[in-house]
């Protein structure tokens, strides 16, 4: 298993604010597109030229920059430079390892987070991404493509969407929210996942029931890891007044807050649920040895008086009287079987059995 902290040096001797690539891995092609739209007019163009947008005079109620991909960091640094961002917020932006955060000023509001959605039959997929928000234009950073914003792009298509009539902070909130559900929906796929997983360990169905429980709570805390800042990122946002977003938009930024409370408070439970099965299935591990030790014991235990008369009678001495007997024999087998008999319904009597 690859870990998720591989990556994390490669920037030693160099000045901050300067892009490095995640080592070890592969780099999406840098793509930018531009979206424009007011309520009457929706358009999307693919953009060549980074300095293009900056330049774009049309009287568009929002406009959003995607930058998809990060084998290019030249694309980047143009972009940060054209719109003013800051050379430690685009390192945030393109560093996959950055703890999410916000960043507020008078003029713009910088956040990074980690988009997070269901495999298909496996573990979640992870992605990084950051969000750069600013008077009339909004652009994401995004570490590839991002299924999670196909239904933000689909809504703006409709005419009469708040997305067309609100200004770009809104398209800012829409974009945080369509993550927040990507985290509902992996809780929900994982809460089912564990579901299944307790049913076996409830059964003692099926085998590597121990890998799978340690990968699962490995898959848990890898989340809960990337969404545990969201409560306080989005607390954050919440306190900014209408210095960063217009009193239409506060109210939905509001409820995020609660959303990104409530999948904290999910992770912890479903974390509580994996810890206890995995004490429920080392107990009942034990419990099972504790059987068959029972049973084994038992056996031996029936079997030591008769091993004690086998011995007795295998010394081969010249003076046994019973060794001249013809009922000896099948006597003394006769009376082993009845002490064995006797010892097991004595023991299934005592509940030991």
């Amino acid at each position: 298993m690859t870990s998720s902290f591989t990556g994390l040096g490669g920037k030693q001797g160099l000045s901050p604010g300067t892009l490095v690539s995640s080592p070890g891995r592969e780099q999406n092609e840098t793509r930018i597109t531009l979206l424009r739209w007011r309520e009457d007019e929706f358009s999307i163009l693919g953009v060549d030229d980074p300095a293009s947008p900056a330049q774009d005079g049309g009287d568009y109620t929002v406009r959003w920059m995607r930058i998809r991909g990060f084998s290019d960091l030249s694309v980047v640094n143009t972009v940060g430079g054209l719109f003013g961002i800051h050379p430690l917020q685009l390192e945030d932006a393109v560093n996959r390892h950055d703890r999410p955060k916000a960043e507020l000023d008078e003029e713009s509001v910088f956040v990074t987070l980690s988009s997070i959605f269901p495999g298909t039959g496996g573990p979640p997929v992870h992605g990084h991404l950051a969000l750069f928000l600013k008077p009339g234009i909004l652009i994401s950073f995004e570490e590839g493509d991002t299924p999670l914003f196909d239904s933000v792009v689909e809504r703006m298509k409709r005419g009469g969407s708040r997305l067309r009539r609100y200004g770009p902070d809104y398209l800012f909130y829409a974009l945080m929210d369509a993550v927040v559900d990507g985290y509902f929906a992996t809780l929900e796929d994982m809460a089912d996942r564990i579901e299944k997983l307790e049913e076996d360990v409830v059964e003692g169905d099926g085998s590597g029931l121990l890998e799978r429980i340690h990968s699962m709570r490995n898959e848990m805390l890898l989340f809960r890891r990337s969404v545990w800042p969201m409560r306080e990122l989005v607390g954050n946002l919440t306190r900014t007044g209408d210095s960063a977003f217009s009193s239409v938009t506060l109210p939905y930024i509001r409820d995020l807050y609660d959303h990104a409370v409530q999948v904290v408070e999910t992770s912890e439970t479903l974390r509580e649920m994996l810890s206890a099965m995995l004490d429920t299935y080392l107990s009942s591990t034990s419990n099972r040895m504790n059987e068959v030790m029972k049973v084994l014991t038992i056996i031996a235990t029936i079997f030591m008086p008769l091993t004690f008369i086998a011995g007795i009678y295998g010394m081969n001495f010249e003076h046994m009287p019973e060794l001249g007997k013809a009922w000896a024999y099948p006597a003394v087998l006769g009376s082993m079987v009845l002490i064995g008999f006797g010892m097991g319904f004595w023991f299934r009597k005592k509940g030991w059995l």
